[in-house]
């Protein structure tokens, strides 16, 4: 997978971000010793964790209305179950 943090920082549409998850995916399969979360288990609970420490969700947000450009900083989100060295 070519650097996925410059994936990410490249993402600006729909089909983009269809790729990155579509080379995720790939690369999960063909590299699952370079990964953390290798079911889809443990990924959720790790995105879990991620949610309950990320300062950015208020108890009272309504995620229909949340503009998905409000996640742009935080994309990582995604990614939380690599940890080969250029992904997290």
């Amino acid at each position: 997978m070519t650097d996925p943090i410059e994936q990410i920082n490249n993402i600006s549409n729909v089909d983009d971000f269809l790729n990155f998850v579509i080379q995720l995916a790939k690369d999960a399969k063909e590299h699952p010793e370079e990964w953390a979360n290798t079911t889809i288990t443990d990924y959720l609970g790790q995105i879990a964790s991620w949610i309950d420490d990320c300062d950015m969700f208020e108890d009272n947000i309504n995620f229909l209305l949340v503009p998905i450009s409000k996640f742009d900083k935080n994309k990582g989100f995604f990614i939380v179950g690599a940890v080969t060295s250029g992904a997290a």
